[in-house]
This record gives structure tokens, C-alpha cells and sequence, in this order.
């Protein structure tokens, strides 16, 4: 048996609009008529998940709570763990609240346990000094919703993602920065559990990010990689600079591609 993740924005969809590919929608269809398990391994940082997966029901995909895995169903996991009440974070209102929700103090000031990154759009300066000002003058510990480097946006250009800020503030507070998303262990490891498949060989990560979901990916986690280049990167010279053991099995220009990899599925 074989089974899939699939990776969201720029794989499925098109951006933050949520506007699946047509061939998104029919290669769903056709892994859910064979029986083929699936579950959409996205890093968003922006929804809370009952809503991404409302959002994501309305525009067509047959997905509930075992079909997808955010950062956010682990972010809680990995906070209690480390003993965090207190949390400065960085990222939108509607993921605020759910860890509100959950049961953390979300504060304004930095006079915190730890400082989360997730997608922020009007990160400043005063942000980033309450942050930086919590990890270095309250010891905070510090965590990100993912580790990647890009983010497209719906007007064709790119942005550094929430990877990009964690890896800031880790330089500037010389802390580590640690990952709820991918690409994580926990993270893959709860990803495996989700589609019943224990055997890496037998799952293919599919997603338009090389770095984060890819290489990082299949060193962590042992499956096969599919890169599309319907998302932030458009050809795949991007790939020169990946370890070439680390590069992608397959290469499709989107994910209708895929279609080729369920035969005798």
C-alpha cells in the first residue's frame, strides 16, 4: 500500500486564497476511489485547523480531522511539555485565540515562558524587540509553527516565511528554535499515524518546497519526495544547491503528475 502527503499552498491550492488546481481536486478524488490513504501534511500557521478544514470542505476537498495535519494540532503538545503557561506570539488573531482557547496566557509584553512564530503580515520593530527582549532578558524558550523559507503570496511575489523570522530571532538571542511543523519528527511521525502506514518507502511527501518539506523531510522521515513547480519556486535550479542524496525522486510541473505514480496502485 502506498500513501501520500500533501503539502497545501502550491501544491493544492494556489496561495492563502485557497483556490485548489484543478488537478488537485480530481487527483484527491482518485486517491480516495482507490482507497489510497492521504492526509494534507501543511505547516499553515494562519487558521485555526477547524476552520482551514471548513474552508477547505467548502472549495471541494473531502478532507475532516484525520485527513489533515497542521502545526497546531502539536503545537499545545510541545508547549505543555516544556512546561510553557506564558506565550508572546507572533502571527494572526484567529491563531491567538486558539491558544487562548487551549489555555495559554497570550501576552503583549515579554514577560513570557516562550516566544511562537507563526505567519505574521504586519510584523515591526517593536515586535521584534518584544520578542527578542523575551528570549534574551526573560530567558524565554523559543518556537515556530514551521521552518520555512518562503511564502508566496496571491500576487505572484515572494516573502520570507515564518522559518525565515524563527531563524532571526534565533541568531539574534542565540537560542535554538524549535519546530512544531514540518519538518519535525513529531510532526512526521504523527503524519504516519494518520494515514496507517509505518514503511517511509511506501509514502511520497508531495509539496512544493524542496528545502523545509523535501530534503529536510526525507532526512528525518525516510519517504519518497515529489517536487512540483506550480508553487514559490517556478524551475528547478533550485535544486543545485540541496545535498544531491536529499534531492527529489520526482519532479512534475503540478500535481497532475502524480497520477503516474498510482499506477498498479
Amino acid at each position: 500500500m502506498v500513501g501520500f502527503l500533501l503539502d497545501l499552498e502550491g501544491t493544492l491550492v494556489k496561495d492563502k486564497t485557497y483556490t485548489p488546481f484543478k488537478s488537485a481536486l480530481e487527483f484527491t478524488e482518485e486517491l480516495d476511489r482507490l482507497n489510497v490513504p492521504w492526509i494534507i501534511a501543511t505547516n499553515n500557521s494562519t487558521e485555526k485547523p477547524t476552520v482551514l478544514i471548513e474552508i477547505l470542505r467548502e472549495k471541494g476537498f473531502n478532507v475532516n480531522e484525520r485527513k489533515l495535519l497542521s502545526p497546531s494540532l502539536l503545537a499545545k503538545e510541545f508547549l505543555r511539555r516544556e512546561g510553557v503557561g506564558s506565550i508572546y506570539f507572533l502571527g494572526t488573531d484567529k491563531v491567538k485565540e486558539f491558544f487562548k482557547e487551549e489555555g495559554f496566557e497570550v501576552r503583549d509584553d515579554h514577560k513570557v515562558d516562550a516566544v511562537v512564530v507563526g505567519r505574521d503580515r504586519e510584523v515591526n520593530y517593536q515586535k521584534l524587540k518584544t520578542a527578542t527582549s523575551a528570549l534574551v532578558l526573560n530567558d524565554a524558550k523559543l518556537f515556530s509553527f514551521h521552518m520555512n523559507r518562503l511564502i508566496l503570496d496571491p500576487d505572484g511575489l515572494v516573502a520570507p516565511s515564518v522559518g525565515a523570522l524563527a531563524t532571526s530571532l534565533s541568531y539574534a538571542s542565540n537560542k535554538p528554535v524549535v519546530s512544531f511543523g514540518k519538518p519535525s519528527k513529531e510532526y512526521f511521525d504523527r503524519a504516519f499515524e494518520l494515514l496507517g502506514i509505518s514503511e517511509p518507502s511506501s509514502v511520497y511527501m508531495v509539496s512544493d518546497d524542496p528545502f523545509t518539506d523535501l530534503a529536510q523531510g526525507k532526512k528525518v522521515a525516510g519517504f519518497k519526495t515529489v517536487f512540483l513547480l506550480s508553487g514559490k519556486y517556478k524551475d528547478s535550479s533550485v535544486l543545485d544547491s540541496i545535498e544531491p542524496n536529499l534531492r527529489p525522486d520526482f519532479i512534475f510541473d503540478d500535481i497532475s503528475g502524480c497520477f503516474n505514480l498510482l499506477e498498479g496502485a
